[in-house]
C-alpha cells in the first residue's frame, strides 16, 4: 500500500542553513497493518504525517513515497487524499460559518466513489455512532465551543465517513478522558475490521494499547527509525524509558 525509501524533508522557508528533520525515512505499510509510531518530543514523528499528505509546511528534499504503487511525492494534498490517505490533526480546528456536515460532503463528491446524498448520509450517521457524536453535532460549526474528546471523535468520525485507505493517526489519544478514548479506540478498531485498511498511529501513551492491537512497532530518533519490530518493543520502552533503546540515548542527551 505505502511504500517510503530514503525519504528527507526540511521546512518550507527560504533559509539558507535548512536542516533536514526527516533524514532518510524506510517506511513499508501493507493492507491488513497497524503500525504504531513513538518517539521522543521532536524526533519527526508528525513531520513524517505531514510530509506523506504534502503539506506546504515541509519540503521534500529527498526519497520517494509510493501509494499503491504511483508515486505521489509531487502531487497536491487534495490528490493523496482522494487516493485514499487520510491524516488526523493533533489539534483538531475550529471553522466559524461552515458546519461538520457540509465540509464531509464537500470531500465526499471529490472522492472517486460518487455517492448519492441518501448513502452519504447513511454512512455519517453511522460514522457519528461509531465514534460516540450525537447525530446534530454535524449540523454545528465545525468543532466550534466543542470539547478536545469532541474534536478527537469528529477526527475519526471523518475517517469512517470518507473511506480511506489508510489513515495517519497523530496522538489521536492525547487529551482525552477514558470514556472518550475508547470511544475513539472503537472508531479506530471499525477501520481497522477492514482488511483492505491500514493505521500508522503516533502515540506518547501505552492506555490506547488497551484497546487497540498494532502489528509493528517503530521507534523516531532524530528524524529516522532506529528500531522495528512488534510489541516487545513498546512494553520495554513504557517499562524503562527511550535509553532502553539504544540509539535514542543521544536523542535524549540533546
Amino acid at each position: 500500500m505505502l511504500k517510503v525509501k530514503n525519504l528527507k524533508a526540511s521546512v518550507s522557508d527560504d533559509s539558507e542553513k535548512k536542516m533536514d528533520i526527516l533524514r532518510g525515512i524506510d517506511f513499508d505499510v501493507k493492507a491488513g497493518e497497524f503500525h504504531l509510531i513513538l518517539g521522543v518530543n521532536g524526533s519527526g514523528k508528525s513531520t513524517f504525517g505531514k510530509v506523506l499528505l504534502g503539506s506546504s509546511q515541509y519540503k521534500q528534499t529527498s526519497g520517494s513515497i509510493e501509494f499503491f504503487g504511483e508515486e505521489i511525492s509531487e502531487k497536491p494534498t487534495f490528490e493523496r487524499a482522494q487516493m485514499g490517505l487520510f491524516l488526523s490533526h493533533q489539534s483538531p480546528p475550529a471553522l466559524e460559518g461552515i458546519s461538520a456536515k457540509e465540509i464531509l460532503r464537500a470531500a465526499d463528491k471529490q472522492s472517486e466513489d460518487k455517492r448519492t446524498l441518501f448513502r452519504f448520509k447513511k454512512a455519517l450517521k453511522e460514522s457519528l455512532d461509531a465514534s460516540g457524536l450525537s447525530h446534530d453535532f454535524i449540523e454545528r460549526d465545525l468543532n466550534v465551543g466543542a470539547s478536545g474528546g469532541e474534536r478527537k471523535k469528529m477526527e475519526i468520525a471523518s475517517l469512517l465517513t470518507l473511506g480511506a485507505r489508510l489513515a495517519f493517526l497523530d496522538e489521536i489519544d492525547s487529551g482525552l478522558d477514558v470514556d472518550a478514548l475508547r470511544m475513539v479506540s472503537e472508531g479506530v478498531n471499525k477501520f481497522f475490521e477492514n482488511k483492505e485498511n491500514a493505521v500508522i498511529l503516533v502515540s506518547h501513551s501505552e492506555t490506547i494499547l488497551k484497546y487497540v492491537s498494532p502489528t509493528h512497532v517503530h521507534v523516531f530518533c532524530g528524524g529516522k527509525i532506529v528500531a522495528s519490530g512488534g510489541m516487545e518493543i513498546a512494553e520495554k520502552i513504557h517499562k524503562d524509558g527511550y535509553a532502553s533503546v539504544q540509539d535514542c540515548k543521544n536523542c535524549i542527551s540533546q
